[in-house]
């Protein structure tokens, strides 16, 4: 397996030959093999242990076991104890959020290259499974990724057997962990169960699994080039915004998930019928907004609402919008870049925020006063129009929904002693 192993790295990762790793090690037979064979192939290691108190004494002894390893063979060591609190259906998820949060950490601050795991082929064909029966994509169906970001799992071409034979082999020190047997979760029953029965059932299962995720892995690249095409074509893009036509998705509704997946969009029912909604309507997933805007869908990348309030003193300001303040006497002229005002009615500093519930301002060229929701909705400002748009306030009041209008309590047609553009 060293040999096997060596001319693999070569072969598909040699891009680690001068990096710096980040080996994930639990303390199980798995990983304290990859460690050895890195460690024997003089890779520049470090080592990332969690302890996530699940097991009393024994996570502890893990800790302690893969700690002495480390020091013994001077290799640096992180760890990392959690205490987790979550339903059992929900803890390995939350587990894996935390690992993998703290690993990312690490990497940024060690100033170090890669994550290396130890997942294996039998892993692949756990994670084949479970997606099978989730109604999974293609792309779900072809196992777990060899290289993903910097995440980077060498041993998938080996079998859990090969690697134990390993251990075995070469004296190997490792510990078992004991929920491992029990069938608490899907991929415990998946591993203990059903991969058993169907290696009796076919003995080389295992390996023919593994051709199988192959040819899958191949039809997926040709899907994937088929689909770019298409939204090169199809998507376009201005900005921060992705629109697509409403006719184009309803003609080629059986492409739907295969278009919208890149933006984790699951269920194609609801984008078509989002195609047959009125304009504002969203749908959203845990990364994007999906907005029927007229005519077209247009996706937006979510971004966490700025409610902080900014200060705008009388030298103005240069984020989140750049903005030029100027005193003197103005000839005033109304344009939608600037707003003309008499520095004795304003009190600096004045404050730059988001809308609102029941705001309202007094429309210049208007009469009475309006609310900046009916203000946003007749001037036919979609979703993302509204999120992006900023009110200039004086106190409490709206001096400025920037860049579209005054409030005319404040905006000097003439006698203007100050003046505020946007750039």
């Amino acid at each position: 397996m060293y040999n096997l192993f060596s001319k693999h790295i070569k072969k598909e990762l040699s891009f680690l030959n001068k990096s710096k790793l980040l080996v994930c090690v639990s303390g199980g037979v798995d990983s304290m093999v990859l460690i050895n064979l890195l460690k024997r192939l003089n890779y520049d290691v470090s080592i990332a242990h969690c302890n996530f108190n699940l097991r009393n004494d024994e996570s502890d002894l893990d800790e302690e076991f893969v700690k002495n390893y480390a020091f013994s063979n001077s290799i640096p060591f992180f760890s990392k104890s959690f205490i987790t609190q979550l339903p059992k259906h929900s803890m390995q998820m939350a587990a894996r959020n935390l690992r993998y949060k703290w690993f990312y950490n690490i990497l940024k601050t060690e100033k170090l290259d890669y994550m290396i795991t130890a997942h294996h082929l039998d892993d692949s064909l756990e994670t084949f499974i479970l997606n099978l029966s989730r109604a999974s994509g293609i792309e779900g169906l072809t196992g777990i990724k060899q290289l993903n970001d910097v995440i980077v799992r060498p041993l998938l071409v080996f079998s859990k057997n090969e690697i134990l034979n390993y251990a075995k082999a070469n004296n190997i020190k490792w510990r078992e962990d004991s929920t491992n047997i029990k069938n608490d979760y899907q991929r415990n029953q998946i591993r203990n169960e059903i991969i058993p029965l169907l290696k009796k059932l076919h003995p080389n299962f295992l390996d023919q699994s593994k051709k199988t995720m192959t040819f899958l892995k191949e039809s997926n690249l040709i899907v994937d080039n088929y689909i770019q095409n298409i939204k090169n074509e199809n998507f376009t893009l201005k900005d921060d915004e992705i629109a697509i036509s409403k006719n184009f998705i309803k003609k080629n509704s059986n492409l739907i998930f295969h278009l919208f997946k890149e933006y984790n969009f699951k269920h194609s029912d609801q984008i078509l019928e989002l195609c047959n909604s009125l304009s504002g309507k969203i749908i959203e997933s845990n990364t994007h907004i999906l907005l029927s805007n007229r005519s077209n869908l247009i996706i937006k990348e979510k971004t966490n609402r700025i409610d902080q309030i900014f200060e705008v003193g009388i030298k103005g300001l240069l984020s989140p919008i750049e903005m030029n303040i100027e005193v003197g006497e103005f000839k005033t002229e109304f344009n939608k870049k600037s707003i003309y005002l008499s520095k004795k009615e304003i009190d600096f500093p004045l404050c730059l925020r988001k809308w609102k519930k029941g705001d309202f301002f007094f429309p210049f060229g208007m009469k009475g006063k309006k609310t900046v929701s009916k203000y946003y909705k007749d001037e036919k400002m979609s979703f993302f129009d509204k999120q992006n748009q900023w009110l200039l306030c004086n106190n409490d009041e709206i001096v400025w929904v920037v860049g579209k209008r005054p409030d005319r309590r404040f905006f000097k047609d003439n006698n203007a002693s100050l003046k505020i553009e946007v750039l």
